[in-house]
Protein backbone atom coordinates (compact mmCIF):
# COMPACT_ATOMS: atom_id res chain seq x y z
CA UNK A 1 0.00 0.00 0.00
CA UNK A 2 1.57 3.26 -1.15
CA UNK A 3 1.25 6.76 0.24
CA UNK A 4 -0.77 9.12 -1.96
CA UNK A 5 1.02 12.36 -2.81
CA UNK A 6 -0.69 15.73 -2.24
CA UNK A 7 -0.36 16.45 -5.97
CA UNK A 8 -2.62 13.44 -6.70
CA UNK A 9 -5.59 14.74 -4.69
CA UNK A 10 -8.53 15.85 -6.81
CA UNK A 11 -10.99 17.63 -4.49
CA UNK A 12 -11.48 18.94 -0.97
CA UNK A 13 -13.16 15.77 0.34
CA UNK A 14 -10.26 13.65 -0.84
CA UNK A 15 -7.77 16.09 0.67
CA UNK A 16 -9.49 16.75 4.01
CA UNK A 17 -11.24 13.45 4.76
CA UNK A 18 -9.40 10.67 2.90
CA UNK A 19 -5.83 11.88 2.80
CA UNK A 20 -6.23 14.00 5.92
CA UNK A 21 -7.28 11.03 8.05
CA UNK A 22 -4.39 8.95 6.72
CA UNK A 23 -1.97 11.76 7.52
CA UNK A 24 -3.30 12.06 11.08
CA UNK A 25 -3.19 8.32 11.73
CA UNK A 26 -1.77 5.88 9.18
CA UNK A 27 1.26 7.97 8.22
CA UNK A 28 1.88 9.76 11.50
CA UNK A 29 5.56 9.15 12.38
CA UNK A 30 5.13 8.15 16.05
CA UNK A 31 2.67 5.34 16.78
CA UNK A 32 2.78 6.12 20.49
CA UNK A 33 0.51 9.15 20.03
CA UNK A 34 -2.82 8.18 21.58
CA UNK A 35 -5.07 8.44 18.49
CA UNK A 36 -2.43 6.82 16.30
CA UNK A 37 -1.89 4.04 18.83
CA UNK A 38 -5.63 3.31 18.79
CA UNK A 39 -5.69 3.31 14.99
CA UNK A 40 -2.91 0.73 14.69
CA UNK A 41 -4.32 -1.28 17.56
CA UNK A 42 -7.57 -1.71 15.62
CA UNK A 43 -5.68 -2.65 12.44
CA UNK A 44 -3.67 -5.27 14.32
CA UNK A 45 -6.69 -6.74 16.11
CA UNK A 46 -8.86 -6.94 12.99
CA UNK A 47 -6.18 -8.57 10.85
CA UNK A 48 -5.59 -11.13 13.59
CA UNK A 49 -9.33 -11.86 13.76
CA UNK A 50 -9.54 -12.40 10.00
CA UNK A 51 -6.57 -14.78 10.10
CA UNK A 52 -8.08 -16.63 13.08
CA UNK A 53 -11.76 -16.88 12.13
CA UNK A 54 -12.17 -16.62 8.35
CA UNK A 55 -12.74 -20.11 6.87
CA UNK A 56 -11.42 -19.00 3.49
CA UNK A 57 -9.74 -16.27 1.51
CA UNK A 58 -12.74 -14.45 0.02
CA UNK A 59 -13.28 -11.29 2.10
CA UNK A 60 -15.54 -8.23 1.71
CA UNK A 61 -14.81 -4.88 3.35
CA UNK A 62 -18.24 -3.23 3.72
CA UNK A 63 -18.07 0.58 3.78
CA UNK A 64 -14.33 0.41 3.17
CA UNK A 65 -13.67 4.19 3.32
CA UNK A 66 -9.97 4.79 2.49
CA UNK A 67 -9.49 1.08 1.86
CA UNK A 68 -6.78 0.45 4.44
CA UNK A 69 -8.12 -2.89 5.65
CA UNK A 70 -9.00 -4.05 2.15
CA UNK A 71 -5.55 -3.24 0.81
CA UNK A 72 -3.70 -4.76 3.76
CA UNK A 73 -5.73 -7.95 3.50
CA UNK A 74 -5.06 -8.16 -0.25
CA UNK A 75 -1.36 -7.89 0.51
CA UNK A 76 -1.75 -10.78 2.99
CA UNK A 77 -3.12 -13.00 0.21
CA UNK A 78 -6.87 -12.56 0.64
CA UNK A 79 -9.23 -12.10 -2.32
CA UNK A 80 -10.87 -8.81 -1.32
CA UNK A 81 -13.94 -6.92 -2.48
CA UNK A 82 -14.09 -3.38 -1.09
CA UNK A 83 -17.49 -1.66 -1.21
CA UNK A 84 -18.44 1.92 -0.39
CA UNK A 85 -21.26 4.31 -1.20
CA UNK A 86 -18.88 7.25 -1.64
CA UNK A 87 -17.06 7.27 -4.99
CA UNK A 88 -14.29 9.54 -3.68
CA UNK A 89 -13.30 7.00 -1.03
CA UNK A 90 -12.97 4.37 -3.75
CA UNK A 91 -11.02 6.65 -6.06
CA UNK A 92 -8.60 7.48 -3.26
CA UNK A 93 -8.22 3.84 -2.17
CA UNK A 94 -7.33 2.78 -5.71
CA UNK A 95 -4.44 5.25 -5.69
CA UNK A 96 -2.92 3.41 -2.70
CA UNK A 97 -3.07 -0.04 -4.31
CA UNK A 98 0.25 -1.80 -4.86
CA UNK A 99 -0.32 -5.57 -4.83
CA UNK A 100 -2.74 -8.40 -4.23
CA UNK A 101 -6.25 -9.18 -5.43
CA UNK A 102 -8.57 -6.31 -4.53
CA UNK A 103 -11.55 -4.97 -6.45
CA UNK A 104 -13.45 -1.79 -5.54
CA UNK A 105 -17.20 -1.52 -6.00
CA UNK A 106 -19.62 1.36 -5.53
CA UNK A 107 -22.72 0.30 -3.65
CA UNK A 108 -25.06 0.64 -0.71
CA UNK A 109 -24.18 -2.11 1.78
CA UNK A 110 -27.76 -2.07 3.12
CA UNK A 111 -28.83 -3.54 -0.24
CA UNK A 112 -25.69 -5.09 -1.77
CA UNK A 113 -25.92 -8.76 -2.73
CA UNK A 114 -22.90 -10.55 -4.15
CA UNK A 115 -23.32 -13.25 -6.79
CA UNK A 116 -20.89 -15.39 -4.80
CA UNK A 117 -21.03 -15.34 -0.96
CA UNK A 118 -18.02 -14.41 1.15
CA UNK A 119 -15.97 -16.28 3.72
CA UNK A 120 -15.64 -13.12 5.78
CA UNK A 121 -17.19 -9.65 5.90
CA UNK A 122 -15.62 -6.70 7.70
CA UNK A 123 -17.88 -4.07 9.18
CA UNK A 124 -15.42 -1.62 10.73
CA UNK A 125 -16.81 1.44 12.52
CA UNK A 126 -20.05 1.28 10.51
CA UNK A 127 -22.89 0.05 12.72
CA UNK A 128 -22.94 3.24 14.81
CA UNK A 129 -23.82 5.21 11.64
CA UNK A 130 -26.87 3.09 10.75
CA UNK A 131 -30.40 3.72 12.01
CA UNK A 132 -31.56 0.13 11.44
CA UNK A 133 -28.61 -2.10 12.39
CA UNK A 134 -30.58 -5.35 12.26
CA UNK A 135 -31.32 -4.80 8.57
CA UNK A 136 -27.60 -4.36 7.88
CA UNK A 137 -26.64 -7.44 9.90
CA UNK A 138 -29.25 -9.48 8.03
CA UNK A 139 -27.79 -8.28 4.73
CA UNK A 140 -24.34 -9.35 5.92
CA UNK A 141 -25.81 -12.76 6.78
CA UNK A 142 -27.19 -13.09 3.23
CA UNK A 143 -23.74 -12.34 1.80
CA UNK A 144 -21.93 -14.96 3.90
CA UNK A 145 -21.29 -18.59 3.08
CA UNK A 146 -22.48 -21.14 5.66
CA UNK A 147 -19.67 -21.08 8.19
CA UNK A 148 -18.60 -17.59 7.08
CA UNK A 149 -17.95 -14.86 9.62
CA UNK A 150 -18.79 -11.22 10.19
CA UNK A 151 -16.07 -9.23 11.98
CA UNK A 152 -17.33 -5.97 13.43
CA UNK A 153 -15.75 -3.11 15.36
CA UNK A 154 -17.65 -0.25 16.94
CA UNK A 155 -17.31 2.23 19.82
CA UNK A 156 -18.18 0.81 23.23
CA UNK A 157 -21.49 2.15 24.55
CA UNK A 158 -20.49 1.14 28.08
CA UNK A 159 -17.30 3.22 27.98
CA UNK A 160 -17.20 5.44 31.07
CA UNK A 161 -16.74 8.59 28.96
CA UNK A 162 -19.52 7.91 26.43
CA UNK A 163 -22.19 10.60 26.12
CA UNK A 164 -24.37 8.91 23.48
CA UNK A 165 -27.29 6.59 24.20
CA UNK A 166 -26.96 2.91 23.37
CA UNK A 167 -29.14 1.10 20.85
CA UNK A 168 -31.79 -0.11 23.31
CA UNK A 169 -32.04 3.37 24.88
CA UNK A 170 -33.11 5.11 21.66
CA UNK A 171 -36.87 5.72 21.55
CA UNK A 172 -37.29 7.28 18.10
CA UNK A 173 -34.99 5.61 15.59
CA UNK A 174 -36.89 7.01 12.61
CA UNK A 175 -35.86 10.55 13.56
CA UNK A 176 -32.21 9.55 13.07
CA UNK A 177 -32.60 8.33 9.49
CA UNK A 178 -31.66 11.69 7.86
CA UNK A 179 -28.32 11.59 9.71
CA UNK A 180 -27.31 8.03 8.90
CA UNK A 181 -24.35 7.04 6.70
CA UNK A 182 -22.46 10.27 7.41
CA UNK A 183 -18.83 9.34 8.07
CA UNK A 184 -18.47 11.67 11.05
CA UNK A 185 -21.82 11.25 12.86
CA UNK A 186 -22.53 8.47 15.37
CA UNK A 187 -26.25 7.91 15.88
CA UNK A 188 -25.97 5.70 18.97
CA UNK A 189 -23.58 3.12 20.40
CA UNK A 190 -23.72 -0.52 21.51
CA UNK A 191 -22.88 -2.68 24.47
CA UNK A 192 -21.60 -6.24 24.06
CA UNK A 193 -24.93 -7.56 25.33
CA UNK A 194 -26.84 -5.50 22.74
CA UNK A 195 -24.62 -6.84 19.97
CA UNK A 196 -25.20 -10.41 21.18
CA UNK A 197 -28.95 -9.82 20.98
CA UNK A 198 -28.75 -8.26 17.51
CA UNK A 199 -26.55 -11.05 16.21
CA UNK A 200 -29.05 -13.61 17.49
CA UNK A 201 -31.89 -11.76 15.72
CA UNK A 202 -29.83 -11.79 12.51
CA UNK A 203 -29.22 -15.57 12.93
CA UNK A 204 -25.49 -15.05 13.47
CA UNK A 205 -23.86 -17.20 16.14
CA UNK A 206 -21.85 -15.00 18.50
CA UNK A 207 -18.33 -16.45 18.24
CA UNK A 208 -16.16 -13.80 19.91
CA UNK A 209 -16.49 -10.52 21.77
CA UNK A 210 -13.78 -8.32 23.24
CA UNK A 211 -13.21 -4.77 24.51
CA UNK A 212 -10.08 -2.88 23.53
CA UNK A 213 -8.24 0.46 23.67
CA UNK A 214 -8.02 0.97 27.40
CA UNK A 215 -8.25 4.49 28.79
CA UNK A 216 -5.45 3.56 31.18
CA UNK A 217 -3.19 3.67 28.13
CA UNK A 218 -4.93 6.22 25.90
CA UNK A 219 -4.89 8.81 28.69
CA UNK A 220 -1.18 8.59 29.43
CA UNK A 221 0.12 12.00 28.41
CA UNK A 222 3.72 13.01 27.65
CA UNK A 223 5.16 9.99 29.45
CA UNK A 224 3.85 7.72 26.68
CA UNK A 225 6.60 9.00 24.34
CA UNK A 226 9.21 7.62 26.72
CA UNK A 227 7.58 4.16 26.81
CA UNK A 228 8.47 1.64 24.07
CA UNK A 229 5.59 0.88 21.71
CA UNK A 230 5.61 -2.81 22.63
CA UNK A 231 5.32 -1.89 26.30
CA UNK A 232 2.27 0.26 25.54
CA UNK A 233 0.60 -2.61 23.69
CA UNK A 234 1.35 -4.97 26.60
CA UNK A 235 -0.12 -2.46 29.04
CA UNK A 236 -3.24 -2.01 26.90
CA UNK A 237 -3.92 -5.76 26.76
CA UNK A 238 -3.56 -6.06 30.53
CA UNK A 239 -5.80 -3.07 31.39
CA UNK A 240 -8.58 -3.29 28.77
CA UNK A 241 -10.86 -5.14 31.21
CA UNK A 242 -10.29 -2.74 34.09
CA UNK A 243 -13.20 -0.59 35.19
CA UNK A 244 -13.20 3.20 35.42
CA UNK A 245 -15.83 5.01 37.48
CA UNK A 246 -17.87 1.81 37.53
CA UNK A 247 -17.99 1.38 33.74
CA UNK A 248 -15.63 0.04 31.06
CA UNK A 249 -12.28 1.73 30.54
CA UNK A 250 -11.99 0.35 26.99
CA UNK A 251 -13.67 2.56 24.41
CA UNK A 252 -14.09 0.07 21.56
CA UNK A 253 -15.58 -3.35 20.88
CA UNK A 254 -14.67 -6.07 18.40
CA UNK A 255 -17.02 -8.97 17.80
CA UNK A 256 -17.28 -11.97 15.49
CA UNK A 257 -20.50 -13.62 14.36
CA UNK A 258 -20.71 -16.80 12.32
CA UNK A 259 -23.37 -17.98 9.90
CA UNK A 260 -24.38 -21.49 10.88
CA UNK A 261 -23.20 -24.42 8.78
CA UNK A 262 -26.75 -25.72 8.87
CA UNK A 263 -28.11 -25.11 5.33
CA UNK A 264 -31.61 -24.62 6.77
CA UNK A 265 -30.59 -21.87 9.21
Amino acid sequence: MRKVLPSELEDDFEREVCWGDDERHLYYPDRRKSAVFGHFLRIHEVLQLVDRFSPGKRVADFACAQGNFALLLAERGYDVTAIDLHETFLRYAKKKYTSGNCQFLSGNIMEYQSESPFDCILLGEVLEHVAHPLKLLQQCYRNLKPGGVLILTTPNGNDYSSKLPTFRQVENVEALIPRQFHHGDHLFLYTLDELRELFAEAKLDFAFGEKYHSAYVSQIKGLRYLIPYKALTWLEIHTRHWKKHGKDSANHLMVVGRRSLDPES
